[in-house]
């Protein structure tokens, strides 16, 4: 086994949307809502796809089928402690 790689792999090749990410899963393991289409839902599942040298998401939301880029996917503002900006 080798030691650890002097390079900044633990960092996001683009914070933004890794933020956003983030963001995605808090709402889904808080239970809390998102907006899509202007209606209130909530996550069932996230998928994470690496996408070239980027992750792509699909979200799933509860009583719909099929998943949606998760872009489409807004987030109300709340207590953001404790997120990275």
């Amino acid at each position: 086994m080798t030691g650890p790689v002097a390079t900044n792999q633990d960092e996001p090749n683009d914070p933004a949307a890794y933020r956003a990410h983030l963001l995605l899963l808090k709402s889904m393991h808080c239970a809390r809502p998102v907006v899509y289409r202007e209606k209130n839902h909530f996550i069932t599942c996230l998928t994470a796809n690496r996408d070239g040298g980027h992750i792509s998401m699909t979200v799933y939301l509860a009583g719909m089928a099929g998943g949606i880029d998760s872009s489409e996917i807004e987030i109300r503002p709340t207590n953001m402690e404790g997120i990275p900006a």
